[in-house]
């Protein structure tokens, strides 16, 4: 009896694997990671849509500038607080402009003067002297637009954090709709409209963006675009390069010190320059600047007092007079009486 048990039990589970195996869906296909966006590819589809044909080119609105010389600490402070760079400027920026400040991107024209974005959704241009390398007190400002062509009408749409030029087109990263625009600059100038790069996968290395933590770190990288993330994980901020359906792909994090968030970066041939901010109401605004070349560390800055010190959120490397490497930061005022818009230059030594 118990052999006859024996042989309908494994009878019957010989039948029942033959049934599963008869009825179990086949694996799947492993899907191929979405390539990642790369300029080439995309460039002449977005200068079109920025500035279709028949669109007129409409230059921005001129605004004079105030460029008052900004503190820059004693040479045993820069001594101490500066290393691989030298502090070449540093000068307060005003304006009459109401829709002047909350500048939070910023890249070099081929002109050598700076373009910068604002988050409340506008475009500021700053002249800079070729021959002395300092602000000439000469700008213009325009806002932002729409797909359709419209002013952006609220704070949610309109918050600009990251600018890399190329080619007469400004490519923008906004946070809180998290994505990246194009603007025609060259062709339209303030009449270009905003052509969707990619909406920005609110999701990376498996943890929600936080709607004001978004991409304030944004340039190009060779043909891919790369962006840093305002938060601090796993020892720093996390830089993704982006895919084509605006998944991120993790690339690495940055090294600062805790409390620390990265604002800015940008990357120019072997060089990239990243700033990273804390804040706390006793000690106020307190920043760091790194700059990397293709082996290492090469320079960094410590911004607090007695050095000229706000909320930096933007960076850009260019050239000072002589060709050499100049690095370019600028500061975010938050419309505020109580902040100042601090354009700093500092020289690679």
């Amino acid at each position: 009896m118990r052999t006859i048990t024996f042989l309908m039990i494994a009878g019957l589970a010989t039948l029942a694997a033959c049934t599963a195996a008869d009825v179990q869906a086949p694996e799947p296909l492993a899907k191929t990671p979405a390539e990642v966006w790369r300029w080439d590819d995309h460039i002449e589809d977005l200068r079109e849509q920025s500035c279709p044909t028949g669109e007129t080119y409409r230059r921005a609105q001129s605004i004079d500038l105030r460029v008052i010389e900004a503190e820059r600490g004693s040479t045993g402070a820069r001594d101490r607080q500066l290393s691989g760079l030298s502090l070449a400027g540093a000068w307060q920026l005003e304006s009459d402009a109401p829709d002047f400040g909350g500048l939070s991107g910023l890249d070099v024209l081929r002109s050598g003067s700076l373009l910068s974005v604002s988050d409340a959704g506008a475009f500021v241009w700053i002249g800079i002297e070729p021959t002395t390398g300092q602000p000439d007190g000469l700008g213009s400002i325009a806002k932002m637009r729409d797909a359709e062509g419209t002013v952006f009408k609220s704070k949610l749409a309109a918050d600009a954090e990251g600018l890399s030029l190329r080619d007469g087109v400004a490519l923008v990263s906004f946070e809180r709709q998290h994505r990246i625009e194009a603007y025609n600059l060259e062709r339209c100038g303030s009449a270009s409209r905003a052509a969707r790069v990619v909406d920005l996968d609110p999701v990376i290395d498996g943890h929600v963006i936080g709607s004001n933590r978004g991409a304030e770190g944004f340039t190009m990288d060779g043909e891919a675009l790369l962006v840093g993330f305002e938060t601090h994980r796993s020892g720093g901020s996390p830089l993704a390069r982006v895919r084509e359906t605006g998944a991120l792909e993790l690339q690495t994090y940055t090294e600062q010190p805790a409390l620390y968030l990265l604002t800015g970066m940008d990357k120019v041939g072997d060089l990239t320059a990243r700033v990273f901010r804390a804040y706390d109401p006793a000690r106020g605004a307190r920043v760091i600047l790194q700059v990397d070349g293709p082996d290492g560390r090469i320079a960094d800055a410590h911004f607090k007092a007695p050095l000229p010190v706000d909320n930096f959120e933007a960076v850009a490397i260019g050239a000072n007079p002589e060709g050499d490497p100049r690095i370019w930061i600028i500061s975010d005022n938050n419309f505020s009486r109580d902040q100042r818009t601090l354009l700093l230059a500092l020289d690679l030594d």
